[in-house]
């Protein structure tokens, strides 16, 4: 091996470590105060009381937090996209919720990519990264969106999944576009209107949900793919 390619290695590997090792002693430091914030986020009302509170700078505070959500996957971000609609209502909260969860998206799944696993594991919860990233190898397109829609995958996580596996960023950006889009609009629809929606919205809901399980039990068996392994 060149010594340029070496000592770039060494850079490299040497980034990384402080980066993992400045985020580990941030999380460590306020602990704390981010356990009640975790605690604080679960709580639509809270949320939506809280960004209300802001008026016309609302918007603003809402997509900073669904941002940090979004990067530090391990963080509740059902309730927050609730609050969202519940905030906003819903074409507002749905035009603003979609491009910046897929750029969070994004900036996850290129964490990933960039300083691998260490950071991964910071970020995301280590037990869901891997226990899907020996599934996720060489999957394409419809396995990410079906990854976004369906309650079996931790979606946030599995960003982070794409970081490491081998799809293109492109591919993961169509994936993480249409995904996204589909489950915001029901999660910011719910959130909007609370559960006083029609009979007929909940009908095409379980519908389309049922239909995307099938689609992956298909999938699955197609790729050879072990629906309930463990590991």
């Amino acid at each position: 091996m060149k010594p340029n390619r070496v000592t770039d290695l060494i850079h490299r590997k040497w980034k990384t470590i402080l980066v993992v090792g400045v985020c580990a002693l941030l999380f460590w430091w306020w602990r704390a105060p981010l356990g009640n914030f975790f605690a604080w986020i679960s709580n639509r009302d809270a949320v939506a009381r809280f960004i209300e509170g802001y008026g016309n700078w609302g918007i603003v505070i809402y997509s900073a937090l669904l941002v940090l959500q979004l990067i530090v996957a391990f963080i509740p971000g059902q309730a927050l996209v609730f609050a969202g609609g519940y905030a906003f209502g819903f074409w507002k909260s749905l035009l603003v919720t979609i491009p910046v969860a897929v750029v969070g998206s994004q900036v996850a799944f290129y964490l990933a990519r960039r300083y691998g696993r260490p950071l991964a594991y910071r970020l995301a919860t280590q037990q869901a990264i891997d226990r899907w990233e020996s599934v996720s190898k060489n999957q394409g397109i419809l396995f990410y969106f079906l990854a976004f829609n369906l309650p079996i995958f931790p979606s946030d996580a599995m960003c982070y999944v794409a970081g490491l596996a081998s799809i293109p960023a492109r591919q993961f950006f169509i994936a993480n576009f249409l995904g996204r889009t589909v489950s915001t609009i029901f999660t910011v629809m719910v959130g909007a209107c609370g559960l006083n929606l029609p009979t007929a919205f909940w009908a095409v809901a379980i519908l389309t949900v049922a239909g995307f399980y099938l689609a992956w039990v298909a999938y699955a068996r197609k790729r050879k793919i072990d629906v309930y392994q463990k590991n």
